[in-house]
């Protein structure tokens, strides 16, 4: 069996746990306390070399590093990730953006909040914040014209965009600016597998 190497609040680790439950594939969970910096030890280092997580370690004993790149691995041979290399480049255009354009102005306004640091790093949330919305109006109208994020069909697209762009309140985003994103959260937790980032 494989295992996932995570943490409780990681959107990153969350796409992964996502997509093994929607595609039923079975596994067990090491959940690290990254304020413990068991990530950073050279323990872990051998897992990833990158020292985050998630990493996944297959039952031959390989990893696999980097979420979006697992999202990749898992999603191989499935309705997920077409064989057409077009359209499965139109899907990789999005894990890009998602790593590029949307992550880290995501992630960080709502991390410093989640600290009690909104205050101290304000400016920089602020920055982040602006340079978020645009690529948020950018998503939601693709989400005008298709049901997914890449089209008509679910795929590794909407896998790795859903956990931040679903958080992204907790930062201090108000989506209701963003009507089509609502929708589509809305349709997503509906999918087989779902469940909360921490569940009760």
């Amino acid at each position: 069996m494989i295992k996932l190497y995570d943490s409780k609040l990681s959107g990153n680790a969350w796409k992964i746990r996502l997509m093994l439950n929607f595609l039923q594939i079975p596994y067990v969970r090491e959940t690290l306390n990254l304020a413990e910096g068991k990530h950073k030890e050279d323990a872990f280092k051998k897992i990833n070399p990158f020292a985050r997580i998630p990493a996944v370690e297959l039952a031959d004993g390989r990893f696999l590093n980097e979420s979006n790149a697992i999202l990749l691995y898992f999603a191989e041979g499935t309705s997920l990730l077409p064989v057409d290399p077009v359209l499965r480049c139109k899907i990789n255009a999005w894990l890009f953006f998602e790593q590029a354009d949307l992550l880290r102005f995501l992630a960080y306004p709502r991390f410093y909040t989640m600290i009690n640091q909104r205050e101290k790093h304000q400016d920089i949330i602020s920055h982040y914040m602006e340079l978020g919305k645009p690529a948020l109006t950018h998503v939601d109208k693709c989400l005008e014209k298709n049901t997914w994020i890449a089209g008509e069909s679910l795929s590794v697209a909407d896998f790795s965009l859903y956990p931040y762009i679903s958080m992204a309140e907790e930062g201090g985003y108000v989506l209701n600016e963003w009507p089509s994103i609502q929708r589509w959260l809305k349709d997503f937790k509906d999918i087989p597998g779902y469940e909360n980032i921490v569940n009760a």
